[in-house]
Order: structure tokens, then sequence, then C-alpha cells
């Protein structure tokens, strides 16, 4: 198994160590959700990048998945909760989230997250070529987990949209036809796919949706000087190069392999997120394909 794949438990365990080397024992435990999913596709990237960070302060802090996996939404609001078990969450930013949360505004995926190919199903692998406009794709039916906020911008842009209670749920659904196409992050897609390879799924090739979004870690009202010091390590290791190396480490191939400029993009907006909340002054911090 490459690097590129280690399970997020070798990640925490190496943490751990580094930890142990550097007076575990008076350090903060930092809870983190683990995921629902059968394989995380940002688990290892993100804690890569987590721990890059948290090294400018050897030993202060000790990170540790939840004892159980949460959803999406019951992670943030454990997050929010005064007696909540959880920490830290990496998710799409929302006005509400950067509210209730602390946002560390260093966007983990350089705004990826808002460029979105689709996975169809294997009968219907071109379905999507013809597609030349946010109104033709009206035609069709889109599928997302019911609290996403993907599944509130497309439906906020008109799109039709399936709903499903479970992320796995919605391969099974995909490869029966309940819908048509099934967006996913140009960086979570090929993972994604190796994952679910006994299904009749493909990716589309025709296509990528794009709205203004970012991925960043928040932070818990709890929590407020380790928030200062997760921002202070991301600038840290933005400055160094090691975010960007770190980047290309684990994207680089599934930028490559979306070849975005070939594709017919579909512009949605995004009515989850004030754009002026975005750090869009920093073009080091974006993705520009």
């Amino acid at each position: 198994m490459s690097k590129r794949f280690l399970p997020h438990y070798i990640l925490a365990i190496s943490f751990f160590i580094l930890g142990m080397n550097n007076n575990v024992f008076g350090s903060e435990t930092i809870y983190y959700p683990r995921s629902t999913a059968k394989i995380d596709p940002h688990i290892d990237y993100v804690l890569e990048v987590l721990t890059a960070a948290l090294q400018v302060f050897p030993g202060k802090y000790q990170l540790t998945p939840s004892n159980i996996s949460y959803p999406q939404t019951r992670a943030i609001n454990e997050t929010i909760s005064p007696s909540g078990e959880i920490d830290l969450v990496w998710t799409m930013s929302t006005n509400e989230r950067e509210s209730r949360l602390i946002p560390i505004r260093i966007p983990l995926d350089k705004g990826m997250l808002g460029w979105r190919i689709s996975f169809v199903s294997n009968k219907n692998k071109d379905m999507l070529k013809p597609i030349k406009s946010l109104s033709d794709l009206k035609k069709i039916d889109a599928g997302q987990v019911h609290d996403w906020p993907d599944t509130e911008i497309l439906q906020s842009n008109k799109l039709n949209v399936i709903t499903s209670s479970t992320y796995e749920a919605l391969f099974k659904m995909l490869e029966v036809n309940r819908f048509d196409y099934f967006p996913r992050a140009i960086f979570e897609i090929w993972g994604e796919q190796a994952s679910h390879s006994e299904m009749k799924i493909a990716i589309d090739d025709h296509i990528v949706l794009h709205y203004p979004t970012a991925y960043y870690f928040f932070v818990s009202p709890r929590k407020p000087v380790f928030g200062k010091d997760l921002k202070m390590g991301m600038e840290h290791i933005l400055a160094n190069g090691q975010f960007e190396n770190i980047f290309q480490k684990y994207h680089k191939e599934s930028i490559h392999k979306a070849d975005i400029r070939h594709r017919t993009v579909i512009e949605l907006s995004n009515p989850l997120l004030d754009s002026n909340k975005l750090p869009l002054n920093r073009p080091e911090l974006w993705f520009r394909p």
C-alpha cells in the first residue's frame, strides 16, 4: 500500500508517537470525527496537513479520532455543543458554520471542492455529453446526501436532486438508475472510484460543475487557543512551502486526470456563503485550472 493511501489510524498513531517524544502526557487531546465512509477520501491528506501545522507546537496537542462514526451534520453539532465530543472538523464553509465555529480561513482544497465532475452508471456513460448549459442540466437528476451543503447549492440553482440519508447508499442508487449523475470534487472522485471498483459506475468525461466555496478546518468555540495555534501553524506551512508540497503530493494526479480545460464548465451560484468571506485577495490559496 502506498503512503498516499495509508489508513488514517496509522497517521493518527504516528502523530501520537511524535507527541510521546515531546511529553504527550502534558498534551491536550483534540478529537476529530471518525468517518462513516467505507474509505474516507480526505482523511490521509487532511491529517498530514494537520500534523505538519501542529509541529509548530511539538507535544502540545494529541490528535485522536472520536469513539464512534459521525455523519457530517452530527459531527458539526458535536463541535458546536458546549459538551460535545468533537473539537475539530473539516468541511465546506457556509455562513452558518462560520458564525457558530472558529473558521481557519485557509482552504485545504484550494477551492477544488467547488470543481465537480460526476459519477454516472456504466449504461449511461455518455449521458452528460449533450449537456452544454445549466438549462440542459435541469432536465436530469443528481444524487446527494440530504444534509450536505452541496444539496442545497444544487437545488438553489433549480437542479433536480434525489437525496439519500447516507453516502454509501448513493453509489447503489446510481448503479440502479435512481438518479442520473453523482457530482464529486475532483480530488475525491478517483479514490472513490477505486474504493467502489466492484460497482457498475463510471466517471463522466464531458462536464464539470463549478461554484465558489472553500473547505476549511473548523474549531470548536470551546477551543479558542487551539484555533489560534492551528491558524498560526497553517500560515507557517504555507510560508515555507510545506502545504503546497503536501497538496501536490495528494492532488496533482487528480488534477491531471480531471482535464478541466477540455470539459464544458457549468457555473453555479452558492447562496450558502458570502463571497466576501472568502480570502480571494490571496491568490496563492486558490486552485486555477
